[in-house]
């Protein structure tokens, strides 16, 4: 059965998709926290299937091996383009292995941009720092504020610092 974004009120929330199977792509959504005016976002279901990949690539990154993590995580990948967390460590792989400033900028800027199109236009939303499925979000962009950083845009990288900052609401 198919799940729909839903709003505490059972509205469904604009921005995101359910997760079709055979869908081409699944969409990231957001569930609203019951009772609160905070917002956790909602992952595809193919990052839970592919977690197995993912934990295999940071297990080779954590014993020395970025070559073979990055492959790892590429074949992962692959069966689920937007897993933020899969773009998040290919971006810390490229950025701390080779500093590849544009290669991580690529990675951390899909996640971070897969986020901005999820969000509805017509409302406020709080992702708070706190909640596990907002995580990546936050690392996405500090990773691109760093990535604009080490290619001297500090203008750009004040701008996504703010947006996080932004979307993450008081006490971030």
């Amino acid at each position: 059965m198919t799940q729909h974004r839903r709003n505490g009120d059972g509205t469904p929330i604009p921005g995101g998709e359910p997760d079709r199977p055979g869908s081409r792509q699944a969409k990231i959504g957001l569930s609203q926290i019951p009772g609160s005016s905070d917002y956790e976002l909602v992952h595809p279901r193919c990052v839970l299937q592919r977690r197995a990949d993912y934990e295999e690539g940071m297990e080779l990154w954590k014993a020395g091996d970025p070559e073979g993590a990055r492959d790892a995580l590429r074949f992962a990948l692959e069966g689920c383009g937007d897993n933020l967390w899969i773009h998040v460590a290919l971006g810390k792989i490229a950025l701390e292995a080779d500093k590849d400033y544009n290669l991580a900028r690529g990675h951390f800027g899909y996640a971070f941009e897969l986020v901005e199109r999820a969000l509805p236009k017509s409302v406020e939303v709080r992702l708070p720092r706190k909640l596990p499925g907002n995580k990546p979000f936050f690392e996405a962009a500090e990773g691109l504020a760093s990535c604009y950083e080490g290619m001297s845009r500090r203008q750009e990288a004040d701008r996504v610092r703010r947006q996080a900052d932004r979307l993450a609401g008081p006490g971030k």
